[in-house]
This record gives structure tokens, C-alpha cells and sequence, in this order.
């Protein structure tokens, strides 16, 4: 079973970018939304449908799903950033950017796409959320929050619409070899080798996205090899005083120490 239609936010670079190019291969109506116009990619891909909307705007987005004539079975809600919000001090301007574009440029989609007439099959509404909000990311906050938010969210709304036409999804991502796979340089060695050692190719998770949203189930943990690393991370900032004390900041000094 395979996908006859879908939308993806955030097609311009990593796991969107790919997603397109797996749909598109396997011969999928697909429309791609970008809040930014990408001429080279929309030359690669003349039968994808290119919607250039900020899917920060309530109103865009309204209008985008009320324009769908024949709406996808699959809307792939992956549009996402991660800002150093938590550095020297709290960015609370970086933390409101990061969370309108992960949080709400999902949740913007909601209401319009559950007004939609219901369809001879069942649609699939997946969010990209993360293995870090479980855990929590001490330079970025507002990515932490955003994804800790779209999982509870779309947890309660999987029980709520269970049994009807909308699947609620969660992709629950540890590490990805993208270009978002940041911040590396601020946490110690022997995390970082372990996070690149338990790190998922742009291909895999791709591939793992596209079969989990032919499905009914609630989440997915890709890689699940990852899930034991953030649950070790996630003892050792409960069970070892200091563990994220003594960091570098940006310049390379040391964070202070309580006395």
C-alpha cells in the first residue's frame, strides 16, 4: 500500500527534501509547501505541485487546505527549525521563532483539515516531532518545547479521532545526518560519538516516514536504536548533579558554576 496523494512542508532541504523526492519517484500526486519560492527544485519536479505559503500564517494555511480540490490521503507536517535559544543567556526572540514555524505552523493545519468533508479513505496527519522532547535539548529550548508540545497534541488526537477518517501520527526522530543535525560542538566528545554513532541516514528515515504513514499506528521510533541513548541522557540529567553545568558557550568560555 503506498501513498496516491500527499503534502509536505518544508521541502527545500533534508528530511522534506527527500520525502518529495521519494513521492515523486513512486508516481504520488504530490504538493510541496514552501514559505520560499526554489527555482531549482521546482525545475527538478515539474509534475509536483509547488504552494508557496508561511505556514506561521493561520490564514494562508486556511486557505491553502480550503483550495485542496482533492486533498491528499497523507499531509507530511514537517516544516521545522532549531535556533540556539539557550546559550550565554535565554533568547526569548529565538525561542518565539523557533516555536511559530514547529509548533504552530502545525497546529495551523489543524482545524482546516478536520472541516474537510470526510474521504473514501483514511487520512493521515503526520507530525515530525523528536526523541529530544523527552529529553530536552539545553541549547535549544523552543525546539524541545515545539516537539513536546506536537506529541502531547497529537496523542490526544489520536484517541479523539480513533475509529474516524483522520489518523493522528507522530514521528518520533532520534539523530538524522542532515543539515539541521547541529550544536555538536557544544556538547561533550563521548556524546557526540554517540550520538553519530547512533544516527539514522536521510534515506532510512525516509523510507521509514513513508511506511508508517500507510498505517493506523500512533507513533513511530526511528531509529530505534536511538531510543536507548536519550534514555540514557535522560537518567544522567536526573541522576548526575551538573551534567549540563561547566558547557562552553559560543566564545568558548565556560559556563559558571554554582559556588
Amino acid at each position: 500500500m503506498r501513498a496516491e496523494g500527499v503534502l509536505i512542508t518544508g521541502t527545500t532541504s533534508g528530511i522534506g527534501r527527500a520525502l518529495l523526492e521519494h513521492y515523486a519517484a513512486s508516481g504520488a500526486k504530490v504538493i510541496a509547501v514552501n514559505r520560499r519560492r526554489d527555482a531549482e527544485l521546482e525545475a527538478r519536479y515539474p509534475a509536483v505541485r509547488f504552494e508557496c505559503v508561511d505556514v506561521r500564517s493561520a490564514e494562508d494555511v486556511a486557505r491553502l487546505v480550503g483550495g485542496l480540490l482533492e486533498p491528499p490521503d497523507v499531509f507530511i507536517l514537517n516544516a521545522g527549525i532549531n535556533l540556539v535559544d539557550n546559550d550565554e543567556a535565554f533568547d526569548l526572540d529565538a525561542y518565539k521563532t523557533v516555536l511559530d514555524t514547529n509548533l504552530y505552523g502545525v497546529l495551523n493545519f489543524i482545524q482546516p483539515l478536520t472541516r474537510l468533508p470526510a474521504g473514501p479513505v483514511p487520512r493521515h496527519l503526520v507530525a515530525i516531532s523528536s526523541l529530544s522532547s523527552y529529553v530536552g535539548n539545553p541549547y535549544g529550548l523552543g525546539y524541545h518545547t515545539s516537539k513536546q508540545a506536537l506529541t502531547a497534541c497529537f496523542g490526544v488526537w489520536s484517541r479523539m479521532y480513533a475509529g474516524t477518517d483522520l489518523v493522528f501520527q507522530s514521528v518520533m526522530l532520534g539523530p538524522v545526518r542532515t543539515t539541521m543535525y547541529t550544536m555538536a560542538d557544544k556538547f561533550p566528545a563521548w556524546m557526540v560519538w554517540l550520538k553519530d554513532a547512533f544516527s539514522a541516514s536521510l534515506d532510512g528515515t525516509v523510507q521509514a516516514i513513508a511506511a508508517f504513514a500507510t498505517t493506523r499506528k500512533q507513533r513511530l521510533f526511528y531509529p530505534w536504536q536511538a531510543v536507548p541513548l536519550y534514555l540514557g541522557m535522560w537518567l544522567c540529567q536526573r541522576l548526575v548533579p551538573g551534567f549540563f553545568q561547566g558547557r562552553k558557550t559560543r566564545d568558548g568560555r565556560r559556563r559558571r558554576r554554582a559556588p
